[in-house]
């Protein structure tokens, strides 16, 4: 039986718990100084690269870009409707 689409009923609190979590991080993140947060990403990528090839680098770096550009996109369109109000 294939149970992918089955709710159980701890599913919702593990959401609601990973929502909270990567929240609080994201505020964190976002409320750095300039110079710490520069340094994060620094290290987050370094140690993201750590014993990749060369190819499995490119393929994760155009992964994070497009992120990256998901976010970019949904900001500056939130700021176009906020102009329009």
């Amino acid at each position: 039986m294939d149970k992918s689409n089955v709710d159980y009923p701890h599913d919702n609190l593990i959401k609601k718990k990973t929502h909270n979590v990567c929240k609080a991080l994201i505020t964190r993140i976002i409320s750095l100084p300039p110079k710490q947060f520069v340094l994060l990403s620094t290290l987050l990528g370094i140690i993201l690269i750590d014993e990749m090839d060369a190819k499995d680098q490119l393929i994760l770096g155009k992964f994070i870009n497009n992120i990256s550009n998901t976010i970019f996109t949904a900001a500056a369109q939130e700021q176009i409707l906020k102009r329009e109000d």
